[in-house]
């Protein structure tokens, strides 16, 4: 009994002394624990196929959307240099978005543009690129069109041309048999127009009025009697397109219709022009009118100088009455006022028999605008 009373006593002891070191220790607080970070706002995965080389014209950029319903504002910064930023808001377009960059900003030599969205909560986050460094897209045009601005470019932006022609033809006196009367045998002709220049495949029409009125003797079919018209003459419209096959070929077809004497007349013509209309060149046509006859010419034109076109022409033709063709020799000389408007007067001399002839002149003003 004595020695568990000893080991009971021992125990209680180091109880005691236990609790007293516990005291003595200084209380620590427990440290606040740190707030969880907010977590982050869910975001749209946006794509695209970035725009490097495009033609001239609106220009539309597709974008692709992951999870749309978390979209916020998808806006495209387009920057052209010397412009002010332009800024264009894509629109939902059945599973994805687009943004129409306008015509306007789509020219030559280009733009840049960057990419950003507007967020639901007010901030704005980066999508592609920066305005610092802007994705840079390179603008052409189609072939056909840079050759039609080349061509307007030639003739300084003019497309218009106002045609104001006129031409004196003397064949000189004829005499038909030797108990018919001297014939004077002359004609003039005077035309008016307009012409628009497409500088297309069908590069210019052109649409004029045409006075021709003269003297000539006619051979009626019979051997003994000729009549000789005091008069002949016709008005007519004529309608003309120029269509280019390329630099060095171009083809013209024209319609002719109108009123003479001897009531409704019409025709037709064609020509084919080789080399530059402008410099050198080779211009070989045809022209036909019932009464008036048939005409066909070949000529050769050049630049003597900058300014100075030239050209000799061979012209084969049954003017003014549709009888005996006469051949004409003729020279014109040009001087051009501005890259259109131009006077050209030609001379020459042409007769029907190795007898009779007689001398022509004529000029041409084109006004360009």
């Amino acid at each position: 009994m004595r020695t568990l009373s000893i080991i009971a006593s021992f125990l209680l002891l180091l109880t005691t002394h236990a609790f007293a070191e516990d005291a003595k220790k200084p209380v620590v607080e427990a440290e606040a624990a740190e707030p969880p970070a907010p977590a982050a706002t869910a975001a749209a995965a946006i794509s695209h196929v970035p725009l490097n080389e495009v033609l001239v014209g609106a220009a539309p950029l597709v974008f692709q959307v992951r999870d749309p319903q978390l979209a916020g504002e998808i806006s495209v910064h387009v920057i052209r240099a010397g412009h002010a930023e332009l800024l264009v808001v894509a629109q939902r377009r059945g599973a994805g978005y687009e943004a129409l960059i306008p015509e306007a900003a789509v020219v030559p030599p280009g733009f840049s543009y960057f990419v950003t969205e507007h967020m639901r909560d007010g901030s704005e986050r980066p999508v592609f690129a920066a305005a610092g460094a802007a994705h840079p897209v390179r603008v052409t045009r189609p072939q056909e069109l840079e050759d039609e601005l080349a061509a307007l470019a030639v003739r300084g932006g003019e497309r218009s041309t106002l045609l104001l022609a006129g031409d004196g033809v003397d064949y000189g006196d004829r005499q038909l048999g030797p108990s018919q009367s001297k014939v004077h045998d002359r004609y003039y002709r005077i035309e008016a127009g307009y012409s628009y220049s497409f500088l297309t495949r069908i590069e210019a029409i052109r649409l004029s009025l045409v006075r021709v009125r003269g003297q000539a003797a006619l051979w009626d079919g019979t051997a003994a009697t000729r009549v000789t018209p005091t008069a002949p003459g016709i008005d007519y419209g004529r309608a003309e397109v120029t269509f280019r096959g390329n630099d060095e070929l171009r083809l013209r077809a024209a319609v002719l219709l109108g009123a003479s004497q001897r009531g409704f007349e019409y025709g037709g013509g064609a020509a084919l022009t080789l080399g530059d209309p402008r410099a050198m060149n080779l211009d070989l046509g045809v022209e036909s009118m019932t009464t008036l006859g048939t005409t066909g010419h070949l000529r050769l034109g050049f630049l003597a100088q900058e300014r100075v076109p030239m050209g000799a022409t061979v012209e084969v033709s049954s003017f003014p009455v549709g009888d005996d063709a006469g051949v004409r020799l003729l020279y014109d000389i040009g001087y051009r006022f501005g890259p259109v408007t131009e006077l050209t007067v030609r001379a020459g001399y042409q007769g029907r028999t190795s007898v009779t002839g007689g001398p022509s002149i004529g000029a041409t003003f084109n006004y360009g605008f």
